[in-house]
């Protein structure tokens, strides 16, 4: 590709954690307004819990970029010049694409978790919201949406334990480590 850039995995992560740690700060600073000026329990709700889930994932992140060594790759490619863009509107009298000049850059990153840390801080994660939603409905904070956020994100974020746990090598990868 054109102009593609190689970047560390560790740039990547740094980028994205980045933009997630950004959300992160905007949406507890308005979960705690909301709280002080006793707004509407859902909104407040949503803003808790989602500043909780990206919180969550970026210092899974940093535990995972701290843990795993020299395992982390990634790439950005970026590529100027003629570029089309495919539309899915489906709407009549339609193209269905857009072609000019412009900018695509496309990015991916990957690391082999091989700590049990991050696991562990995700499931202490998940307890800690369900207890501060606890709290929350304790002192009638809570509406039954805001309730129904919480139970779901406490789910999520114990799934991400779950996934979060390291595996082994699958056969072609040890095969390979074994030659």
């Amino acid at each position: 590709m054109k102009g593609e850039t190689q970047l560390s995995g560790r740039v990547t992560f740094l980028v994205v954690g980045s933009v997630f740690l950004a959300v992160t700060i905007g949406m507890a600073a308005l979960g705690i307004h909301l709280y002080r000026t006793n707004a509407t329990a859902t909104a407040m709700a949503a803003c808790v819990v989602f500043a909780w889930g990206f919180g969550s994932m970026v210092v899974a992140m940093m535990l995972v970029m701290l843990t795993s060594g020299r395992q982390t790759k990634g790439k950005v490619g970026v590529r100027r010049g003629r570029v089309s863009i495919r539309l899915n509107n489906g709407s009549p009298g339609s193209s269905g694409h857009i072609t000019g000049g412009g900018v695509e850059a496309e990015g991916e990153a990957g690391t082999r978790i091989t700590s049990t840390l991050p696991s562990i801080f995700l499931m202490l994660s998940s307890v800690g919201l369900a207890l501060l939603g606890l709290f929350l409905f304790g002192h009638h904070r809570l509406d039954v949406i805001g309730s129904g956020m919480f139970i779901v994100f406490v789910i999520y974020i114990a799934n991400w334990s779950r996934l979060a746990w390291p595996r082994k090598a699958s056969g072609a990868t040890a095969n390979k480590s074994a030659k």
